[in-house]
């Protein structure tokens, strides 16, 4: 799997390619964080449907709220729609709680 780290380079490299209002790295980077953070996502929750527990509850509801942050993100980027609680962007909030749950499930003192 070492393959994957040359998504990286890929997309700098592809950020030099003009591609309508966006570059294609940008547009790549859009496509590919919200795929990649499906993946985590559904291990966590098979991790927790297999074994149970609140750390695992709590990383796969981080992972869940990652995933739904950057797909939020995309979507503004493609369409320019962006939905906001008060003044605060959708996808930033996603985060802010994908956060706090990753913390939780860190402190949680047993598995």
């Amino acid at each position: 799997m070492r393959w994957i780290y040359l998504i990286i380079p890929a997309v700098l490299l592809a950020a030099a390619v003009p591609a309508g209002d966006l570059t294609l790295g940008h547009f790549l980077l859009h496509f590919l964080t919200p795929a990649m953070a499906a993946v985590p996502l559904y291990l966590s929750i098979r991790a927790y449907r297999r074994a149970g527990g609140r750390r695992l509850l709590n990383l796969a509801a981080a992972f869940a709220l990652l995933f739904a942050g950057q797909a939020a993100l995309s979507l503004y980027m493609y369409t320019g729609a962006a939905l906001y609680v008060s003044d605060i962007p959708l996808d930033h909030l996603l985060h802010f709680a994908a956060f706090v749950f990753f913390t939780a499930a860190l402190l949680e003192g047993r598995p």
